[in-house]
């Protein structure tokens, strides 16, 4: 017969005999898995794969965090709804983050509010075409004309619907230029723009930046690889933007004029567009611009939108004088056409009197 004492002393013996092989096995097991998709990770990051799955890895020509690091300030910052945008009170940004004077979002009476939404070309100052028009109506109109810039660096149109059904159309405008195109069709790093998910946790962020977790979902269709070619905006979902953009408009009678995009690429193409993953080859550049632009023109027409086609006017003109060097963004001669242009159109529709003798001038000198 066995003693109480020696069944106190056989208990731990058995546990240690089926407790310890049972963490090996399991270390056995974890240690083969670790070390096969460390070295799966070595050998996609070797290989230059990246899929990213989340905005808050999107790049563009000039990446967020890049832009930031090389600009006199940092001045971009994630936003759930947009994506990105400029920082309140930053680099002549006003307490709304956007560049330019401040507004109230409730419109003065008897005030005309023109909202310019837009990219780089509409963004950047100084010297924005929306400067210019707003110096020449306070000057021609006191107190009758406001004039909002609206455009951010690397918008979409996709991103400019998204900002006018968020907060432009709270402001009650009585016009919204649209100004798109450029990053449209600029090929999409991780998902389009359409497919973006912004509502991701911390721990998905951070695991989102191993590449076996990029190329499981790439396999699985959840991603685009960098090296795919779908745009950040295809071309039919640009023409559905631009016309949603100009039906919400309409609901609320607001005015919508599209400006067509010009390009002086005719003079040559910059490199770093390729090299910076922007397009897939010089080639096909003009042409593809051609037929977003083309779509520009036919949801002005098929929504009885006014249309200043800048793009088709300044093909006939000297473009040495119009752009900067990356024959994309309108010099301070480039962007005083547009203003006039604008101008001349507030004119054909009588909603400002025939200029006087004043014609409109640039802040600041060259």
């Amino acid at each position: 017969m066995t003693s109480p004492s020696s069944d106190k002393q056989s208990t731990p013996q058995r546990t240690n005999r089926t407790g310890i092989p049972l963490r090996r096995k399991i270390l056995f097991s974890v240690i083969p898995v670790l070390l096969f998709f460390g070295v799966l990770e070595g050998m996609l990051r070797l290989v230059g794969f990246q899929a990213n799955q989340g905005v808050e890895r999107m790049e563009f020509t000039f990446p967020i965090d890049d832009y930031n690091e090389s600009a006199p300030q940092p001045f971009l910052v994630r936003d759930e709804t947009l994506f990105w945008r400029p920082k309140a009170g930053v680099m002549d940004h006003n307490s709304k983050g956007f560049y330019g004077p401040e507004f109230e979002a409730e419109k003065k009476p008897g005030v005309f509010r023109i909202v310019c939404l837009g990219d780089s070309c509409t963004h950047f100052g100084p010297d924005s075409y929306p400067d210019m028009l707003r110096i020449y109506l306070d000057e021609t109109a006191p107190g009758k004309f406001e004039v909002i810039n609206a455009g951010v660096i690397g918008y979409t149109s996709f991103q400019g619907r998204r900002l006018l059904e968020s907060e432009v159309l709270k402001w009650s405008p009585d016009l919204v230029t649209v100004y798109f195109g450029w990053n449209d069709h600029w090929l999409a790093r991780g998902r389009q723009d359409k497919d973006q998910n912004v509502e991701t946790s911390v721990v998905m962020n951070a695991l989102q930046g191993f590449r076996v977790i990029q190329f499981a979902s790439y396999t699985l269709g959840g991603l685009s690889s960098q090296t795919g070619k779908a745009k950040r905006v295809e071309l039919d979902d640009y023409r559905e933007n631009l016309a949603h953009i100009a039906t919400q408009c309409q609901s609320q009678n607001i005015a919508t004029w599209y400006i067509t995009a010009p390009h002086a690429f005719d003079l040559g193409i910059p490199p770093y567009l390729v090299e910076s993953g922007e397009i897939s080859d010089q080639r096909s550049l003009i042409p593809m611009h051609r037929s977003y632009n083309q779509v520009v023109r036919e949801v002005a027409q098929t929504k009885e939108a006014t249309l200043i086609d800048l793009a088709g006017e300044m093909d006939q003109m000297n473009k040495q004088e119009l752009f900067i060097d990356d024959h994309i963004h309108l010099s301070r001669t480039g962007k005083f056409y547009l203003t006039k242009r604008i101008i001349e159109t507030l004119e054909t529709n009588n909603i400002l009197a025939e200029r006087p003798n004043a014609e409109p001038s640039a802040p600041g000198t060259d």
